[in-house]
């Protein structure tokens, strides 16, 4: 939710308009915790903090892919429940942890990286989240979601290989 608040560059917004905007969707952080999480973020995402002056501007490059992801199809899986398991490199760890994907989301560790597992409907802004994490996320289960991200990402491999 924060992601959708920050603006493309030029534009920028300092943390207490994000602190303002995120409490009028019903979610009360403290200026440091927003801080910390635009941080966090600009280790997988394109933000770029302003700091030539106080308060510091945060925007997203103007390179940046546009959030969330445009016309994912939908799936007949979509909606129903189902258990979500993900491995994700440890330097996603502080993101997922301070940020869960899901209330009763578990973390178990493993070396270079780490499981997130969920039970939660298969949505289209939780594909978006998956793909623009990249090569830091890989889906485990369930398979129809895998085998949805495989398709995108051959997709976007044809694209940038003149195939498509």
């Amino acid at each position: 939710m924060l992601l959708q608040h920050v603006p493309r560059e030029p534009q920028k917004v300092d943390v207490q308009s994000l602190r303002k905007r995120l409490a009028e969707h019903g979610v009360d952080v403290s200026v440091r915790t927003i801080q910390r999480n635009l941080n966090e973020l600009s280790e997988v995402f394109p933000l770029i903090a302003d700091d030539r002056s106080k308060p510091f501007g945060w925007s997203l490059s103007k390179t940046a892919p546009h959030l969330p992801f445009p016309d994912l199809p939908d799936n007949a899986n979509h909606g129903s429940l189902a258990r979500v398991k993900l491995k994700c490199s440890n330097g996603m760890l502080n993101l997922v942890t301070n940020n869960p994907l899901h209330p009763e989301q578990r973390i178990e560790r493993n070396g270079l990286s780490f499981f997130v597992t969920f039970v939660q409907p298969v949505t289209k802004d939780l594909i978006a989240w998956i793909l623009s994490c990249g090569e830091n996320v890989e889906v485990i289960e369930p398979h129809s979601l895998r085998d949805e991200i495989e398709g995108h990402v051959v997709r976007m491999h044809a694209r940038y290989n003149g195939k498509s």
